[in-house]
This record gives C-alpha cells, sequence and structure tokens, in this order.
C-alpha cells in the first residue's frame, strides 16, 4: 500500500504580489509626488538665484555710471567755484577765456571719458569748447564754436538756478546736424553759471562718453552666459543690445524698441524702478536708474550765509537695464532639472522596489521551507503510519484460515496468502503477478476477463455464497469448486480488489 499524501497535500505557497503591489505602490506615488516638488523648487530657487544674480550685475553698472556721474558733478561745482571760471564770467576777455580754456583743458586731460567740456553763453553760442580727439583733448578752435541754442540739454539746464545741476538723456552726440561717427553714446551733464551781478551766462556742460559703460554690460553679458542684456532709455528705445523677438511671424531682427516688441513687458517696466517678470515666452529682469538722490547720494551742501552750488539735480535722465532670457533657456533649465530628478526618483524607485522584493522573497523562501518542512515531517510519519497499517494488512492476509489474493484493475495478482497458496498447490512466486485468469478452468479465462473488466468500471462487494457456483483450477490441472468473495478498495488512487477463496471439495 502507498499513500496519495504526497500529491494532494503538498504545500503551494506563491510570491505574495498583492502584499508587494500594495507596499510598492505608495512609495512609487509618495516619490513621484516628492520629484514634481523638488523640480518645481530647484527651478524656483535656480530663477532665484539668477534674479539676484542680475541684481548684482545691474546694481554694479548703476553704481559704475553713479561713480561717473557723482564725480562729473563734482567736478562741475570744482569748476563753478573756480577764479578762471568766475573772472572769464564776468571779464569776457582773452585773457580771461584763455585761462579757463585750459583749466577745462587739464579736466578732460584728466578724465578720458569726458568727450567734450564746454562753456555756452546765455545766447547757445559755444564760448569754449574743448573736444576729444585720437590724441586726446584738444582746445576747439574759435572758427569751429557752433551755435547750440536749439539744443534741448542747452534749453532744459538754461531754465535752471543758477548752480543748480542737470544731466540729460543718453543719446548720440549730434555735430553739424548729423550723428557723429563713429556713433558716440552721450550724458550730458550741466550746470547753469552767472556774474557777480547776477546777470545769466550761460551753462557749462560736460559730455560724458557711455561708451565703458556699454563695455562693461557686454563683459558682465560674457561673463553670465545665461541672458541678453540690454540698455534702454526712459522712452524704451535700445541703446546697446539686441532685442530677441519670441514670434516666429516677427522677422524683423533690427527692432530696437521694446514698448514696440514686448508691450506687456515694457508696461511692467514703466510701473516699478526694479522688477522680475516671468512669462510664456521668457523672464525679463531690469533696474531703473532715474533717482539721482538714491543713485549718486547728492544732498543739499549749503552753508548758512555762504554761497555755494545747491546741489539739486535736474533733468531727463532715466537709463533701464534689462536682462532677456528666451524661453528656450528656460526649458532647457527645467528640462535638465527635471532629468537629473527624476533620474534620483527612478533610481530610487528601482533600490526600493527591488529591496522590498528581496525582502518579500526571503519571507516567502522562509515561510515554504517551514511548510515544506512540516509537510516532510507529516509525510514521514504519514508514510510510517501506512507501512505499520500495510504490514498489519499483509499479517492479516497471511494469517488467515481464508485463502486470499489482492488482484488490480488488470487482474494482476499482487499479493497472496498461503491458505490459497496450498489450497491450489502454488508457491508465492508464482503467483505473483500472474493474471487471476490463471486460476480458472480455460474454458472459463476468456469470458471471466470481460467479466472482470465489466466489474472493474463498476465494482461492488460480493459476499460469500452470492452468485453462480465456480470451480478454480490448482497447479496439477485439477479443478475444486471455490466459493468467491469480492471487496473493492483504493490504494493511492488505485482501484485494488480483495478476492476471498473457499475450497468447498471437503463439503
Amino acid at each position: 500500500m502507498q499513500s496519495n499524501y504526497t500529491n494532494n497535500f503538498r504545500p503551494n505557497v506563491k510570491f505574495p504580489t498583492f502584499e508587494y503591489f500594495a507596499l510598492f505602490a505608495p512609495i512609487l506615488l509618495l516619490l513621484i509626488i516628492v520629484g514634481f516638488s523638488i523640480v518645481y523648487y530647484r527651478s524656483e530657487s535656480q530663477i532665484r538665484a539668477m534674479i539676484d544674480e542680475d541684481s548684482i550685475r545691474l546694481h554694479h553698472i548703476s553704481g559704475f555710471i553713479g561713480a561717473y556721474m557723482s564725480s562729473a558733478f563734482n567736478h562741475l561745482q570744482s569748476i563753478y567755484n573756480e577764479t578762471e571760471t568766475q573772472n572769464a564770467i564776468n571779464s569776457n576777455n582773452p585773457v580771461t577765456l584763455k585761462s579757463l580754456e585750459k583749466s577745462l583743458l587739464n579736466l578732460a586731460q584728466r578724465n578720458p571719458v569726458y568727450d567734450q567740456v564746454r562753456w555756452i553763453d546765455e545766447a547757445g553760442r559755444e564760448k569754449i569748447r574743448i573736444s576729444r580727439g585720437k590724441d586726446g583733448p584738444y582746445i576747439e578752435p574759435r572758427q569751429n564754436l557752433q551755435d547750440k541754442s536749439q539744443r534741448y540739454y542747452f534749453q532744459a539746464a538754461s531754465l535752471l538756478p543758477a548752480g543748480e545741476l542737470y544731466a540729460s538723456k543718453i543719446d548720440l552726440n549730434i555735430e553739424h546736424g548729423e550723428p557723429e561717427r563713429p556713433f558716440k553714446p552721450m550724458l550730458r551733464i550741466a550746470t547753469p553759471v552767472a556774474d557777480t551781478q547776477g546777470n545769466r551766462r550761460g551753462v557749462i556742460i560736460i559730455n560724458i562718453l557711455m561708451n565703458p559703460v556699454f563695455e562693461i554690460v557686454q563683459y558682465l553679458e560674457k561673463a553670465g552666459k545665461t541672458g541678453n542684456y540690454l540698455l534702454l532709455n526712459q522712452n524704451g528705445d535700445l541703446l546697446h543690445g539686441a532685442i530677441e523677438l519670441s514670434t516666429v511671424k516677427e522677422t524683423d531682427k533690427t527692432v530696437s524698441s521694446l514698448p514696440a516688441s514686448y508691450p506687456i513687458v515694457w508696461k511692467s517696466i514703466s510701473a516699478s524702478e526694479t522688477g522680475h517678470l516671468d512669462l510664456s515666452y521668457g523672464m525679463w529682469t531690469w533696474n531703473r536708474i532715474s533717482s539721482f538722490d538714491n543713485l549718486i547720494g547728492f544732498k543739499p551742501n549749503k552753508a548758512e550765509g555762504k554761497s555755494g552750488v545747491d546741489k539739486h539735480i535736474e533733468g531727463e535722465f532715466s537709463l533701464i537695464f534689462v536682462v532677456q532670457r528666451p524661453l528656450s533657456f528656460l526649458l532647457d533649465m527645467r528640462s535638465s532639472i527635471r532629468a537629473s530628478t527624476f533620474a534620483g526618483v527612478f533610481v530610487a524607485i528601482v533600490v526600493y522596489g527591488i529591496s522590498l522584493y528581496l525582502y518579500l522573497r526571503g519571507n516567502f523562501r522562509a515561510q515554504t521551507a517551514e511548510l515544506e518542512a512540516s509537510f516532510a515531517r507529516g509525510h514521514a510519519a504519514n508514510m510510517t503510519r501506512l507501512k505499520e497499517q500495510e504490514e498489519r494488512f499483509h499479517r492479516l492476509v497471511e494469517s488467515s484460515g481464508v485463502g486470499q489474493l489482492v488482484i488490480d484493475s488488470e487482474g494482476k495478482i499482487e499479493i497472496s496468502n498461503a491458505t490459497v497458496e496450498q489450497m491450489l498447490g502454488y508457491n508465492k512466486s508464482d503467483l505473483a503477478g500472474s493474471k487471476v485468469e490463471k486460476l480458472l478452468p480455460v474454458d472459463k479465462q476468456q469470458g471471466h476477463s470481460d467479466l472482470r473488466q465489466g466489474f472493474m468500471q463498476n465494482p461492488q462487494a460480493r459476499k460469500m455464497g452470492e452468485g453462480r457456483e465456480l470451480e478454480a483450477l490448482r497447479r496439477d490441472g485439477t479443478t475444486i469448486p471455490v466459493e468467491i468473495g469480492l471487496n473493492p478498495y483504493t490504494d493511492q488512487g488505485r482501484m485494488l480488489v480483495l478476492v476471498n477463496v473457499i475450497d468447498l471439495s471437503k463439503r
């Protein structure tokens, strides 16, 4: 007898897939949310860093221009109070004019950014002009002096009280009605002068060459490498740089006005001194120089009861520094941040997924091993019990006073006891594996085979004495009348029949 325990009860432990995804999904969602948050905050942090960096650069430029203007205003104050200036204004003779020319020439020689230093009389005619040539500053001959009465800066400065300061807008220097070549972006600062009787005697003007400022802007633009640096006047006209257009329909690359190309941006710039604007077509940062009191730090310095220059500044000066970053730059920056961030998130997800799998796999294997061990112990105990049952069954069969056979579904004899062997004159080795039809008369063997097969399809117990009389064939060829009892049973899914044989010849 064998057990079917192995096939029917072997443990079937599966990997905990549901538990894996139940633990993995929340962490996956959390890591994705964290990834998007990191991308957002890193982008905002980098943008803020760029804005701060722009502010520092623009502050440097503002300070540079402020130093220019502060120095020029101090020089104007000195010129206003110098003896040579007062003598020339009061006497207006060749000797005093010559003395003032030398003083102004010396000033231009000490300050290479001063392109011109002039005294224009109250009628608008140049009385003295120090010009800068290739070899340095020189005194302009009398015949070259011009009428500047129609120049806006002369007219605006002439309206101020004597001693006050004026700063013009930045524009190109005009000579004889045409822009000077090469172009010279110029800032003009001036102060009206008067003689000792208080009569207006025109203005003293210093033309400051702004090319060095533009060179500073170019240097900062190259050092930054992240934006397009622009210089605009108070009207939004481009003084330096190139405005990059964002729309493909715009084909004119010579646009020189921010209000015409980006009206929304210009509206924001016009409304505030400094600021930052992040739009769908780019990012803008700006800083405006327009308040001389805040920028240069000039304060009223007129002592009580003494004459001097009241450092009050008027004028049209307004310079706007703008850093333009196109949309493509922002997209590239954010794309780079997303790539690096989500690469880290992906690595974290993979590491967590593998770690979770290995952890659950280890638990799964431990449970499987424990169940296998339990199964093995149960199986061994079951086999022991079956072995004992089988041995007990064999002992019962062997010790039975009734002849007994065990045959399988094909009619082969698997077990025979000593009683049936003696009854039929066979040894044990003679019956094992033989067909049961071997024990029937020859003329009955074929018919019995068919009956046996039908019985196996619908096995039922048959008590002793039921049914027709049978004969058994002994080994020596003789036959004896027998009575047969049939008891079908299964072992490991196999159909077996216990056959009881009683010899009736003695009756």
